[in-house]
Parts: structure tokens; C-alpha cells; sequence
């Protein structure tokens, strides 16, 4: 945004409560409008979807406000309405997303989730093994890590990459201590804990690194929404995982491809490998679909930039 005259003033992260804002209230005195990153947070009236609400609410009065980048299922659209109609813009990542606004009578714009419009390209080599990723749904992970514990073939990682340190005050220090010691406590001491923590001894806190262990393997299952879009992006052959919304469902149908081919169930854990097979073996049927999404996609992105930088 920067050269088409934009700067940011200040961030706050999508975990975020209301009662944040009062910390940044010098940044927020010194933006003219206020973008919402809505990922993939706005679905069925979840914690967040909740969070944004209230934070949204108190905004509206001051800052004028643009929703982009988000998914969009199944939420009340009561207490949305009246802030949705007055923001100068809304940009919906997926088209399922897209249509449930356009049901509301919300005139949203589409364009490719963010991730699409710049990421690094590794030389090709040599592919070998199998990686399977942790998921928001606790039972994949409590699943995929079993499976990848009992064949060599089959690699684990999280894509939890950011080490939380603790710091006295900090909103999330709760987290932090949790990130520290759960895992500890796991490992040394056999305490039952929920996956996302036994499964951070497997995280590549770098993202080159993590983008290049996904380049470099025969086939990736994507349980996440994210490493979905990394798979394509790196031109990984990928089974995607259906998530807590249709997200990762509704990517493979922008791009043209068939769910049923491309899609592992929780229940199908026993199949993982033999799925990760075909769909390595599958994958050069829909090569040419997916880098024209690639290159369709950075266009989209930069008609919503250049939108968002002249809204008024």
C-alpha cells in the first residue's frame, strides 16, 4: 500500500478484545480509516466473530471502515448490518463468502485470500516424503500426529510458528506460559494436553524454512486453511482437509478443482498415505488451473488495493 501513498499507523491482532484499543489510541488517532483483516474469523458467531463486532462497534463512530480478505459463513446478520452498510468497502476471499454477503444485501467485492499476492519460489528438486499438518479441529491433530508417530514416510508439522514470550502486562500471557511449559509438562512428565500444544515441539519458527519443507516434499495434507494456500503456492501436491468453515473448500472450487479428488475426511486417517498418493499422482491434471489462479489472483488483490487506497 505503501507506493500507492498509504501507511499503516498501527496493527492489532485478530485475538484482540475491545478493551485493547485503548493502547492504541495515538495510532489510531493518526489513521484517516480503519481495514479490518477479517481471515478466517467471521463464521458462525465464533469468540472472534464476536471480538470484531464489539471492536467494529466502538470504531464506527470515528474511523471510517473497510472489511477485507475474510471468509463470511453463517454469522447473524442483525448486529452486523448497520456497520456492514457503512463500510466504504467489503472484500470477501472466497465466492461462497462473497454470495452469503450478496444474500444479506451486502454488495461485497471478491479478491484471493492476501497470502496470494506475494510469496517466494524455491528451485525445483528432488521430492521426498509425506507431510501432514495440525488443523483448528482438535481431533485432526490429535489424529495426524498418531498417524505421522507410526509411519516413517509421513512427516508432522504445525504451523504455529511464532514463539510467544511472556511478558508482565502482555495480553497474551496466559498463551505464552501455556506455549512454554505445556508441552514440558507433556513430554517430561506424561500430563495429558491438548494437541495444538504436544503437537509445538513440531513447529519451523521460520517461514522460509516452513515454505521450503513444504516445496521440497511429494505431497502435503493441508489441514489447514493456510498451508492449503502455501501447497499451491509452492506447487506441492496437497489433500486439503475440510475445516471449521468453507474456506479450504470453497479455494479448491475458485480454482477449478474437484473437492472429491483433492479432500480427506477425519474418518479417512486410516487411508492418509494412499491419499497423498493419488493425489501426488493427480496433481498434473490441475497444474495449468492452479498457476491461472496465481496469476488471477495478484490482479484481483491489487484492484482491491488500489480501491481500498482511493475509498471515501
Amino acid at each position: 500500500m505503501t507506493f500507492r501513498g498509504a501507511h499503516c499507523t498501527g496493527s492489532l491482532p485478530v485475538s484482540s478484545s475491545s478493551r485493547h484499543l485503548k493502547h492504541h489510541r495515538r495510532a489510531l488517532r493518526a489513521a484517516q480509516r480503519v481495514i479490518i483483516n477479517g481471515e478466517g474469523s467471521l463464521h458462525h458467531n465464533s469468540r472472534n466473530t464476536r471480538r470484531l463486532l464489539k471492536i467494529c462497534r466502538m470504531l464506527a463512530a470515528t474511523h471510517p471502515m473497510i472489511l477485507v480478505n475474510t471468509v463470511w459463513q453463517d454469522n447473524d446478520p442483525a448486529p452486523w448490518l448497520p456497520l456492514l452498510r457503512n463500510f466504504l468497502a467489503v472484500y470477501a476471499r472466497d465466492r461462497r463468502s462473497q454470495s452469503q454477503f450478496h444474500d444479506i444485501g451486502i454488495d461485497a467485492e471478491y479478491a484471493p485470500d492476501l497470502t496470494f499476492y506475494a510469496y517466494p519460489s524455491f528451485p525445483t528438486q528432488p521430492r521426498s516424503g509425506y507431510l501432514c499438518t495440525d488443523s483448528v479441529v482438535s481431533t485432526w491433530t490429535e489424529a495426524a500426529l498418531k498417524a505421522c508417530q507410526q509411519d516413517e514416510q509421513l512427516d508432522f508439522m504445525t504451523l504455529f510458528t511464532r514463539s510467544l514470550r511472556y511478558r508482565r502486562g502482555s495480553k497474551d500471557w496466559h498463551k505464552a506460559l501455556k506455549y512454554r511449559f505445556y508441552p514440558i509438562l507433556h513430554q517430561r512428565l506424561g500430563v495429558r494436553v491438548p494437541p495444538r500444544y504436544r503437537s509445538l515441539p513440531y513447529a519451523v519458527n521460520d517461514i522460509g524454512k516452513l515454505l521450503q519443507k513444504l516445496a521440497a516434499c511429494q505431497a502435503v495434507c493441508a489441514a489447514r486453511y493456510h498451508s492449503l494456500c502455501f501447497a499451491l503456492q509452492q506447487n506441492s501436491p496437497f489433500a486439503a482437509v475440510t475445516s471449521n468453515s468453507h474456506k479450504s473448500i470453497s479455494l479448491l472450487e475458485e480454482i477449478g478443482i474437484p473437492p472429491d479428488r483433492f479432500t480427506i475426511k477425519t474418518e479417512d486417517m486410516h487411508a492418509l498415505k494412499t491419499k497423498l498418493k493419488q493425489a501426488e499422482q493427480n496433481y498434473a491434471g490441475i497444474e495449468s488451473r492452479i498457476e491461472h489462479f496465481k496469476h488471477t489472483a495478484k490482479t484481483k488483490i491489487n484492484s482491491m488495493f488500489d480501491h481500498v487506497a482511493g475509498a471515501r
